[in-house]
């Protein structure tokens, strides 16, 4: 089922908060007074929990669980993976501590800023393209080839695989399970997933490599886990990986109809990072509490962190969760947001959407099913005011507009991207 938003007279009807009110108002984001919503696709309402503490509370707490896991249908990710485990969600204690421990080193930030160049130089080829044409589709034409060759890329699989093996395998991982035949399906998902990577292994084991496939092989086999654990754990590896691909375009998406966040990051006033302004609804088990509060088991609430990112002691963690079950793909999820985000509003500050309304995927984390947008010719002259008429004014600041002017300025003049000063971002 996919759902559309409603037109909206005032302009194009984009519901950026991927939140639909109880009056079927999609707003432009969450704020104190959206206590209670639904996913645009509808479902069942959920509470919005918007302060830094309740969200601490909530997202470090083993009394709340990912929504879907509790009820039918299930995620893909809730599959049973049999004997040995089949995914890292499925583990706890001290398994899971040992296999967290043995492969973290591949994880961290230094592996994920080896692969900056690689991601800069597939945005720089894909934005050549797009300024060919003067317009192209948020997700086919950027988001999933980014995606595609940055999963490849870390893994070291043939690029060929991603559409007929790699993108499906995640999206039944991360897709709502139907009723009917929808658990048997996805169970033939993760099978083939893993017979697939059972050749992937094997070839890694007789060739290593410096990709993320073969170092996994190296540091489980030396830890002494069996080749079917090592598949299993490189394949949910995998599968988690391609939730790059929402996560970029919904950033994306945002930005395109934001270009106050825009600036601010431009200023360094704000991070990447801090774009990732929505995580999975969560539902509430036993002794399950908000801050202080007890809440009924089953409460489904929504994390939304447009206000908590701005908390001085707010991090990443926001987006990926804290301790033992921390995302262990955050640090290259965060590397190729920064590089693919920057890259394409340094191209394209003018880049604006030309989709009026967005027919939305269901799932964890639904995207449109197309959302095209245009780019305008940056010219060397005026381009202050033309930018400076996108953004809103900045309350308490001299000259209002000033400060998204600086930071085109300050855009123009990177020596990492925009060559020398004045020399404009031509597209």
């Amino acid at each position: 089922m996919t759902t559309t938003s409603p037109p909206d007279p005032g302009g194009p009807a984009v519901p950026l908060t991927f939140a639909a009110t109880p009056g079927g108002r999609f707003p432009s984001t969450l704020t104190e007074d959206d206590s209670r919503v639904t996913a645009p696709a509808g479902g069942e309402p959920m509470w919005v929990i918007h302060r830094y503490e309740d969200l601490l509370s909530v997202k470090s707490s083993r009394a709340w669980r990912m929504a879907n896991r509790c009820e039918t249908p299930l995620t893909g990710a809730e599959i049973p993976g049999g004997d040995p485990p089949g995914h890292l969600l499925g583990m706890d204690g001290h398994t899971h501590r040992k296999l967290r421990q043995t492969i973290g080193h591949l994880f961290t930030r230094d592996a994920a800023d080896a692969l900056r160049p690689q991601m800069r130089e597939t945005a720089a080829r894909l934005l050549d393209q797009i300024a060919l044409r003067g317009t192209g589709d948020l997700r086919s034409d950027f988001a999933e080839p980014a995606t595609a060759a940055t999963v490849c890329g870390a893994l070291q699989i043939p690029a060929a695989d991603w559409a007929p093996v790699i993108r499906p395998a995640g999206e039944a991982a991360f897709g709502v399970v139907p009723p009917g035949g929808g658990l048997a399906d996805a169970r033939a998902a993760w099978d083939r997933i893993w017979e697939y990577y059972r050749q992937v292994v094997a070839a890694k084991q007789a060739s290593p490599d410096g990709g993320l496939a073969a170092q996994m092989f190296l540091a489980m086999n030396q830890a002494g886990y069996t080749i079917e654990e090592i598949v299993r754990a490189v394949a949910t590896v995998s599968n988690g990986a391609t939730a790059l691909l929402p996560v970029l375009e919904r950033v994306l998406l945002w930005l395109l109809v934001h270009p106050d966040d825009v600036a601010e990051v431009f200023l360094e006033e704000r991070t990447w990072a801090q774009l990732v302004r929505e995580a999975p609804p969560l539902v509430a088990g036993k002794d399950a509490r908000i801050g202080p509060r007890r809440v009924p088991e089953g409460t489904l609430v929504l994390p939304s962190l447009a206000s908590a990112v701005r908390d001085p002691r707010a991090g990443a963690w926001l987006a990926f969760g804290p301790g033992q079950h921390r995302c262990p793909g955050d640090e290259l999820t965060l590397a190729a947001l920064e590089e693919c985000a920057e890259a394409f509003f340094r191209r394209f500050p003018f880049a604006y959407l030309t989709s009026t309304r967005l027919v939305w995927r269901d799932g964890p984390l639904p995207t449109p099913q197309e959302a095209r947008f245009a780019v305008r010719r940056l010219l060397r002259r005026g381009t202050g005011r033309a930018y400076r008429r996108r953004c809103s004014a900045w309350p308490g600041t001299a000259g209002g507009r000033a400060r998204p002017y600086v930071a085109l300025l300050a855009l123009n003049r990177s020596p990492r991207h925009g060559g020398p000063p004045g020399s404009g971002l031509a597209a």
